[in-house]
């Protein structure tokens, strides 16, 4: 719901977006397959939504990948992977360039 919502709700407020990382952060550490992928896709679409989201989730993403927990640190270093691409930068670049 929260990568949807990072999609299309394009009139919604970044702080509406941003608020909810934390939740994003506290189930990064379970294992089960479908809860880190939602939680990697929630993430990594909250960063590509524009620069000020990507600032923050790439944040959470590198503190992510530095954790002691396998699943976290799985999620942490995909976003990192994604966010630091030179795809993303360039659509990022591209949409700030147009406003």
């Amino acid at each position: 719901m929260i990568a949807g919502a990072a999609v299309h709700l394009k009139k919604e407020p970044d702080k509406t977006l941003l608020a909810w990382l934390p939740l994003i952060a506290g189930h990064a550490g379970d294992p089960r397959n479908f809860v880190r992928k939602a939680v990697n896709w929630a993430l990594r679409n909250i960063g590509k939504r524009n620069f000020d989201c990507h600032a923050v989730a790439l944040e959470l993403a590198n503190k992510l990948a530095a954790s002691d927990d396998a699943t976290a640190r799985w999620i942490g270093r995909d976003a990192v992977r994604e966010l630091t691409s030179d795809k993303v930068l360039a659509r990022l670049e591209h949409k700030s360039a147009a406003r």
